[in-house]
């Protein structure tokens, strides 16, 4: 496993503008980096679209941006895993480089027992 700073600095701006958006709860922006497909399961789990987790996003409080510690798991041409810690939850996602723009395709929170993998 590498850190974040071996992954390409595109999809790294990718992953900052989108945690951007997210914490800014400007799902304009969000949906730029979230491809239309995109799926994610909450810690509850409760699986929802993209345009459930678009209104979802609508819902939820301005904060500060916290930058993520990604952890690269692997990548495999134009599809990277990632995993972060935030909140109390262990985040996993799944971004790729669509019509040459990075999105990401899923993600799935799991409510943490540990800080460290």
């Amino acid at each position: 496993m590498t850190d974040t700073n071996t992954l390409p600095p595109d999809l790294q701006a990718a992953m900052r503008a989108r945690d951007e958006a997210f914490y800014a709860v400007d799902s304009a922006q969000w949906a730029k980096y979230t491809a239309s497909d995109f799926t994610t399961v909450q810690q509850n789990g409760q699986f929802m679209s993209r345009a459930e987790r678009i209104g979802n996003l609508a819902t939820q409080k301005q904060r500060p941006y916290v930058p993520r510690e990604r952890e690269q798991h692997e990548q495999q041409r134009d599809l990277v895993v990632t995993r972060f810690f935030s909140g109390g939850l262990w985040v996993v996602e799944v971004w790729k480089r669509i019509d040459g723009a990075w999105a990401t395709v899923m993600t799935q929170a799991t409510t943490a027992t540990s800080t460290t993998p």
